[in-house]
């Protein structure tokens, strides 16, 4: 998976994008360990070895389509958001196998802290246009879409709606998949899922 992430950091052009993204990905082998194994929650979704770069391949995936749908698009800047949207993760929670909130997690939390490591790399590389970066980190703040969602802004951008709706769905797919596993052989009704809000059941063969 992590060889196929970085096929997608090959496929940016910007000179800009590619060089911040290559100073995580490609030339930090701390970084690219502590990426491939770390997960993307405490529980929820993805709460597994692999489940960030499983995630966040995903979301790329995904915002490739988009870009590939919606020629408004800025494919670069929607594809750098999507690979970076969730980096804060490796330090918002611990390695496992404790898996927990560290307290920069609890105190920051992933996107701030995601925002913060994308704006320190963004000031190594000369000549970093402004505008660029102001679009990226925005996109990385407005991920989760809604203030009460834990996103300092709303998306205002399109790159930063197509963002938001790739990881919604991501998100909310691999957590009824990981339910329906859950309940096993169970054909019938699984009950109530306080995080879907609703009861969920396995489709009928």
């Amino acid at each position: 998976m992590y060889r196929e992430l970085l096929g997608f950091v090959d496929s940016v052009k910007n000179p800009y994008l590619n060089k911040l993204l290559s100073l995580y990905f490609v030339e930090s082998p701390s970084f690219a360990k502590a990426f491939q194994f770390h997960s993307a929650a405490k529980s929820v979704h993805h709460g597994f070895v692999g489940g960030l770069l499983e995630h966040t391949l995903s979301v790329t995936k995904l915002c490739d389509y988009y870009a590939g749908y919606y020629p408004q698009l800025n494919r670069d800047l929607l594809l750098t958001a999507a690979m970076f949207h969730d980096i804060g993760k490796v330090k918002e929670l611990s390695q496992f196998p404790e898996n927990d909130y560290t307290d920069d997690g609890q105190l920051l939390g992933h996107i701030i802290i995601g925002t913060e490591m994308v704006s320190t790399a963004i000031r190594a590389i000369k000549d970093f246009p402004p505008g660029l970066a102001t679009e990226l980190k925005h996109c990385i703040l407005a991920h989760h879409g809604e203030l009460e969602y834990g996103s300092p802004k709303k998306p205002a951008l399109l790159e930063a709606l197509a963002l938001n709706f790739a990881d919604n769905t991501d998100a909310k797919m691999e957590t009824m998949i990981e339910a329906l596993n859950a309940g096993g052989e169970n054909k019938g009704w699984l009950g109530y899922n306080r995080l879907l809000e609703t009861n969920i059941r396995k489709t009928a063969e």
